[in-house]
């Protein structure tokens, strides 16, 4: 009988494609026998998984040279190279064919075509990238694919031959230290490589099955269709899709590896297989191992292992010896951190190949040529940082010779939006675009900002019109005045001198928190801003009036709509009769709480002309459907308990330790979830009856039956203490500051408003691992709770269905509940982090400072806002 074996290769952080693909594999083939490599030090969590897989490490197939051969490479080039010794090991365990998948390929049908070949005497199957002449002039093109290779390597199968064996050594010697990424040298990791095995080596079967290795680079050809399990390619039955480069948390942009699609322009079949993949990637644990550390990311005494240092040492025969086959305890002779010298200009002449890459693209896709020596010398070292890639690509894209080759601005925008950045010194594979670090750049330094095309603000045009080149409408004008002003002075530049701050000026809320929390950031600034209040919108008590008498009496050229989207239209209709026409110049501050903003609320952006947003979390959700600016300004906190409170002033006992859950029905129980942290309390209560539970709530009365669910939930449990009535924000700090720990296990959050208030005081926070609080919540500072991310099944009032939600780990939560309790020196020691990093990060001054950056930017863009 024949024995098949299939096996995929990955680092602990890909694990959950892994199993994605792995699970795929075992409904498609129960008889063939898995096998997962595992690219890493630690095994343990694949050994969790060995109902699943078998796990194979590094030391079981005979790689050659020890850890040299392990620091030699990148990840990606480490994960590429070990292939052909770990396909030769499953052969001498006496398999007789051996099929290695990328992980992030699932199976639709059994691989009988592959089968069939191996068994009629075909010893290597191969599958080419494309089948059919590409007919555009999107990435990736015949050229691009050319480079990376003619047959796609996240498939290949073997048959046990000579043949084979002698194809595994021949491919193994070259793999030995020419894994790398060098185009220019032809040499694209293990994959183009295999170029040439056809024609050098007997019995290889090309396999033109449509229905074979499904990915962006052929999904243009092969129309899909049918549904269910009758889904096919060109008429082919569809037997695996590979989907690389895709996020499953943000499927979008299909693959970061393209520009062709987006996530829009992909037929309904397409679609249905993308969504249903990234479910069950997310469902395969996602959000628990893509954090995980790489092993070979560092030396032993923690620095980290730059590139061009893993290929100064692959190119070195005297370096190799002289480390003695142990890089990794070598620091002092290897990283370019603590050798300053090897940094001096020209010393090593040394850039990093991937650098080098990167920067042949960015020449060739902004100036249509390739770069010459001096410009890779010159930008290559600058690609191993977000903002030195950022810089360079503007260099580049602004230059004389850019600027002469029309269209450009659209180009240069374009460019930034496609291109994907992972950072240098990373532990994990997480990208974004590039474009998102521009955001980032004009957020902090404010050297770079863009104006939208015309027809997006014909009013706010006049101002910077002297910058506009009327002949070219290609797209957004990127002004040539960013090179005329050096970063240090963008301090210097003029500012308008004040903002109408519109919103729920009084109201007893988040969002009314959050305006006031803008106004405090602009004193401390010494940003004038007077206050429109808008508290018909808002049904919470309206009686805050801790800014009113901070507020001007004149009305400024900038109006800032401290309201949400779906409330945009109707409070720009309300200003027009109560006050005056619009400001010269309108920013919208937006919550939102999912990862996208639903397409009913896209009108409002029609009236603004950029949009804040208070965390990374809400900025990502309206920047992938804006077409204005939007840039990230957090809520700024200045807390102050009032002397002599005590727990009695709440009716609390002093006996116990306390845990605090907090918020308002208006904000929908089910998005708050406070019944999770229920079941972690009860959880961590059986072990720690010194432990009590506070829930405060507001609203209650409008939600009756919400609130008798929740007092359902804790009635058999004791030390439960409720509070359901409005607070003034004093009194709200004062009964935090008389809990101990915040507990959170929210689906979702904007901002986070009681968990960073909660750092402020001191106190420890355990809150859901994910959403906006993860921009000031770190595992240093607080406790952040595994999560699994699942759609939101119905429609949730303002929340439609379908976008992610996360469900925190109760068990884990409890646990983190437990350590607190169990710790005093813990919960002093993370309180005293959590404080310091919350008054750095956001107190009035810090975020005053964005504020008055921005506007900055804005006066040097529009003259007419300055007075």
């Amino acid at each position: 009988m024949t024995t098949t074996a299939i096996f995929t290769v990955v680092s602990n952080n890909y694990l959950h494609f892994a199993r994605t693909l792995l699970k795929s594999v075992a409904e498609q083939h129960p008889e063939a026998k898995r096998y997962c490599v595992i690219v890493d030090r630690d095994l343990s969590h694949a050994h969790e998984l060995s109902d699943e897989f078998e796990t194979i490490p590094m030391s079981a197939i005979n790689l050659p040279d020890g850890d040299s051969f392990f620091y030699q490479y990148t990840v990606l080039e480490l994960n590429t190279a070990v292939k052909p010794w770990a396909m030769q090991h499953l052969l001498k365990a006496g398999h007789d064919e051996v099929i290695y998948i990328d992980p992030d390929i699932r199976l639709y049908r059994p691989l009988n075509e592959v089968t069939g070949l191996l068994r009629s005497g075909s010893d290597i199957v191969l599958t080419p990238h494309l089948l059919e002449p590409i007919q555009d002039d999107f990435r990736p093109t015949e050229l691009d694919i050319r480079r990376a290779g003619t047959y796609n390597l996240g498939f290949c199968a073997v048959r046990n031959s000579g043949n084979t064996h002698r194809m595994l050594e021949w491919w193994q010697g070259k793999l030995h230290h020419d894994c790398v990424v060098d185009v220019d040298k032809g040499i694209f990791v293990d994959q183009s490589w295999m170029d040439v095995v056809p024609g050098m080596f007997d019995n290889v079967a090309i396999l033109r099955h449509q229905g074979y290795n499904v990915a962006y680079w052929n999904v243009g050809e092969r129309i899909l269709s049918g549904e269910g399990d009758s889904i096919s390619a060109n008429g082919d039955p569809l037997v695996f899709f590979h989907f690389s480069g895709l996020n499953p948390e943000n499927t979008h942009s299909v693959s970061k590896h393209q520009n062709r699609f987006t996530f829009k322009n992909l037929n309904t079949v397409a679609r249905f297989l993308f969504e249903n993949y990234a479910k069950d990637v997310i469902a395969n644990g996602i959000g628990h191992y893509k954090g995980l550390p790489y092993g070979f990311a560092c030396y032993d005494d923690g620095t980290a292992i730059e590139g061009r240092e893993r290929a100064r040492f692959r190119k070195d025969p005297e370096l190799q010896a002289e480390c003695d086959g142990k890089p990794f305890a070598h620091p002092e002779l290897l990283s370019f951190e603590l050798l300053p010298e090897l940094n001096a200009a020209g010393m090593m002449g040394i850039v990093d190949p991937a650098y080098e890459h990167r920067v042949q693209t960015l020449y060739e896709s902004l100036l249509g040529r390739a770069a010459d020596p001096a410009g890779v010398a010159y930008f290559g070292p600058r690609m191993g940082s977000k903002f030195g890639m950022a810089r360079s690509v503007l260099a580049v894209g602004i230059s004389s010779e850019a600027r002469r080759m029309p269209g450009w601005p659209a180009r240069l925008l374009r460019f930034a939006n496609e291109v994907q950045y992972t950072p240098r010194r990373v532990r994990t594979l997480a990208t974004e675009p590039l474009s998102r670090l521009f955001d980032k750049l004009g957020r902090h330094w404010s050297f770079f900002a863009y104006r939208p095309p015309h027809a997006v603000s014909q009013r706010r045009a006049k101002g910077a019109a002297s910058q506009r080149n009327d002949d070219d409408d290609s797209g957004p004008v990127v002004s040539r005045r960013v090179t005329d002003q050096p970063l240090f002075t963008i301090g210097k530049l003029p500012c308008p001198t004040g903002m109408n701050l519109v919103g729920y000026v009084k109201a007893e809320s988040g969002v009314g928190e959050a305006v006031r929390s803008l106004a405090r950031a602009c004193e401390a600034s010494s940003i004038n801003f007077s206050l429109f209040d808008v508290g018909y919108q808002n049904s919470n008590r309206q009686s805050d009036s801790s800014v009113e008498n901070k507020a001007a009496s004149r009305h400024f050229k900038i109006d800032m709509l401290y309201v949400n989207a779906d409330q945009t239209a109707a409070t720009a209709r309300h200003l027009k009769p109560a006050r005056r026409e619009r400001a010269d110049y309108t920013i919208g501050f937006w919550h939102w709480e999912q990862p996208e903003l639903p397409i009913r609320y896209m009108s409002a952006f029609a009236h603004v002309d950029e949009v804040w947003a208070p965390t990374s979390f809400v900025q990502d959700a309206l920047a992938s459907v804006s077409p204005v600016p939007v840039y990230k300004v957090p809520h700024s906190l200045q807390l102050q308990v009032s002397a002599g409170v005590r727990r009695s002033d709440f009716g609390l006992p002093d006996d116990r330790l306390l845990a605090l859950v907090m918020y308002d029905f208006h904000s929908y129980q089910y998005r708050k979830n406070p019944q999770a942290a229920v079941e972690a309390f009860r959880i961590a209560a059986k072990q720690n009856p010194n432990l009590g539970l506070v829930l405060k709530t507001i609203n209650s009365e409008h939600h009756k039956e919400a609130y008798a669910e929740l007092k359902e939930s804790v009635a058999d449990l004791p030390h439960v203490y409720f509070i359901d009535e409005f607070f003034s924000r004093q009194k709200t700090w004062d009964l935090q500051s008389c809990c101990d720990i915040l507990l959170s296990l929210h689906r979702a959050e904007g901002f986070g408003l009681a968990p960073a208030e909660m750092m402020y005081l001191g106190k420890p926070v355990i809150a859901t691992g994910w959403s906006g609080n993860m921009d000031f919540m770190t595992h240093e500072n607080s406790m952040p709770v595994k999560y699994e991310l699942k759609p939101l099944d119905v429609d949730l009032g303002a929340y439609p269905a379908g976008p992610l939600w996360a469900e925190a780990d109760v068990e884990h939560a409890a646990w983190c509940l437990s350590q607190l309790v169990t710790q005093p020196d813990l919960m002093e020691q993370m309180g005293r982090r959590a404080a310091k990093d919350i008054q750095a990060q956001l107190s009035p001054t810090a975020v005053g400072e964005l504020v008055r950056h921005r506007l900055q930017v804005l006066g040097h863009w529009y003259p007419n806002l300055l007075d």
